[in-house]
Formats: structure tokens, C-alpha cells, sequence
């Protein structure tokens, strides 16, 4: 699920009192707009926060879930997206009732700041005691109507620059719900992640190297250097020059960005971002058009929530 939609939903959490009703797609079969993970969160006075399809069901979804709030007893909701909607596929919703502290949602709300994942059961077989969404430390369904879903952090975007595309690339980056953070001082760059990024991209030699030689040493999952190639040369055969391990050089993206014929700030921006975006996720960031495999990877007994 899209960390934009969970910033939303973990936002209205923290901000209101509850009671309030967790949607969640279950399952889906065939091709749907959003898949098993998808979550929305809905208020006593019809509001929601997150979305499970393109805007199909979600106000359906809203109105039948305030018979949830009221009562406490989830609701499971078979939708044949190709009948009502002529989407090619189907999808099943879990609506729950929850309330102030919820674990899963505190979990959500703690994940922000300590980055660590965790795995959460959504349980929909309704005749069980326990239905609804809760942590566990599990590996495998115990059931075919429960799915295992592993939250990862946010992605984390360190921008190691001030011109003006340095500032539109932290700006399409906070439009993806991304956390970015603006570094000016190289010695003060702090660590990596698989989920954290850096772009050095402070168009001063001296400047790049020191970063570089900081973040090339780290455990980020994206590194990215701005500029053409000649530059690039005589930086990386600067850090060799120092003995720099060439492992540690082979992990970075430069120049960065997509091939989209981009020339100004804004363009550069949305080349950068890209990159980081398939790099981060396993993908080859081609034509979707020329992809044999499915658009969307959903393994069947554990769900990886990335970024998509």
C-alpha cells in the first residue's frame, strides 16, 4: 500500500477519538486496481482515508461500514468488479471495528520513526472468534481465509544538495508521501537503509566526493550522483586514486535518473525519481506494454507492502 494513503489514514488515527472501521482487500482475483494490503480507514460521519479501488466502492464501502462502527461485528463484501464496473476481476473486503489503541494502527504510527518492519495476520474467516487484523511474528497462513502481509518503512529520501533541482526533487518526493530529508553538510550525512535513498547532487566536486565517499560506505538501497558522465569519471577516479573499494563504486546510479529526455529541474526531478522508485521495488522501470509478467507481484502467503 502507498505510503501517501497510509500517512492519511494514520493521520486521521492519531487525530480523532474512534470509534472507526479498517477496510481491507483480502483477496482479489483476475485484474483489479488495488490488491490484498489495500486499506481504508472510515469515520462515524461516512469520511475515509486510504482507497481500495480508483473510487468505485469507497463511499459503498463507507456507508456499509457504519453499521460496523455501531455494533462491532465485521462484515465481509464480495465485489464483482467486472459485472458493475467492467473491470476484468473481483475483490474482498474486511470491515472491522476498531478502536483507541489499536496495535496494528500504533504499529503504523511507531514504524515512521523506528523504520523497523513488521508482519500483521488479517483473519476473514467469519465464523472465527478472532476475525479482524492484528501483529504477529508468523511466517505462513494458519487458514486459506487469512493473509500475512510484512509493513515496510516509508521510503526515505536524502537530498544532498540547494539548487533549484535539488528542491524539485524533494518536492515530487514529498508529493509521493516519501520522507525527505535536505543535507548541505556532507560530514553530517546521515545512515542508510534498504528503504533510505541519497542523490548527491550539490554540483560542487569537492563537496560530491566527500559524500559520496560517506554514503558509497553506507546501507542504502539507492545512490544516485547528478551530473553527465565526464563528471562522474573524475570523481569515481578520485575515490579509486584513495583506494576506495570498487564493489562499494559498481552500487552507484550515475548518471542518475531515467532516459526521458529531461532538461530542466522538473523533468530532472521526475527522471530521479523514477529511478529510485524501480530500483527500490525490483523493477526494470520499462514500457509497461513490453512486460510479459504481471504488472503486480502478490505472493501467495506473504504480502510485501513496498511502495508501488
Amino acid at each position: 500500500m502507498a505510503w501517501l494513503e497510509l500517512k492519511q489514514i494514520i493521520t486521521q488515527y492519531r487525530g480523532a477519538d474512534g470509534p472507526f472501521a479498517l477496510a481491507t482487500i483480502v483477496k482479489s482475483s483476475g485484474s483489479t486496481y488495488r490488491h490484498p494490503g489495500a486499506r481504508m480507514l472510515i469515520t462515524h460521519d461516512n469520511a475515509f482515508f486510504g482507497r481500495l479501488s480508483a473510487g468505485c466502492v469507497e463511499e459503498e464501502v463507507a456507508d456499509r461500514a457504519q453499521r460496523v462502527i455501531r455494533t462491532g461485528k465485521p462484515f465481509l463484501w464480495s465485489v464483482d468488479l467486472r459485472s458493475r464496473f467492467a473491470c476484468d476481476g473481483s475483490i474482498d473486503v474486511l470491515v472491522e471495528r476498531v478502536t483507541k489503541p489499536n496495535p496494528f494502527l500504533e504499529a503504523l504510527v511507531r514504524l515512521v520513526d523506528d523504520r523497523e518492519p513488521f508482519r500483521v495476520t488479517t483473519n476473514y474467516r467469519l465464523t472465527d472468534s478472532e476475525v479482524g487484523t492484528r501483529l504477529t511474528d508468523q511466517w505462513k497462513p494458519e487458514h486459506d481465509e487469512e493473509f500475512l502481509e510484512e509493513m515496510q518503512p516509508p521510503v526515505r529520501l536524502i537530498v544532498f544538495g540547494d539548487y533549484s533541482d535539488a528542491k524539485a526533487v524533494s518536492h515530487l518526493a514529498k508529493f509521493l508521501g516519501w520522507q525527505v530529508e535536505l543535507a548541505f553538510d556532507a560530514d553530517l550525512l546521515p545512515g542508510g537503509d534498504a528503504r533510505t535513498a541519497c542523490v548527491v547532487m550539490s554540483h560542487h566536486f569537492g563537496r560530491d566526493i566527500v559524500a559520496l565517499r560517506k554514503v558509497l560506505q553506507g546501507s542504502f538501497g539507492y545512490v544516485g550522483l547528478l551530473g553527465p558522465w565526464r563528471r562522474k569519471n573524475l570523481l569515481l577516479n578520485e575515490l579509486m586514486n584513495e583506494g576506495f573499494p570498487p564493489e562499494n563504486i559498481s552500487a552507484l546510479h550515475s548518471p542518475a535518473g531515467l532516459d526521458i529526455g529531461s532538461e530542466s529541474p522538473e523533468e530532472i526531478a521526475l527522471a530521479v525519481v523514477a529511478e529510485i522508485q524501480a530500483t527500490l521495488t525490483g523493477h526494470k522501470s520499462g514500457p509497461l506494454r513490453d512486460r510479459a509478467e504481471p504488472i503486480h507481484k502478490v505472493r501467495r502467503h506473504l504480502i510485501c507492502n513496498e511502495l508501488r
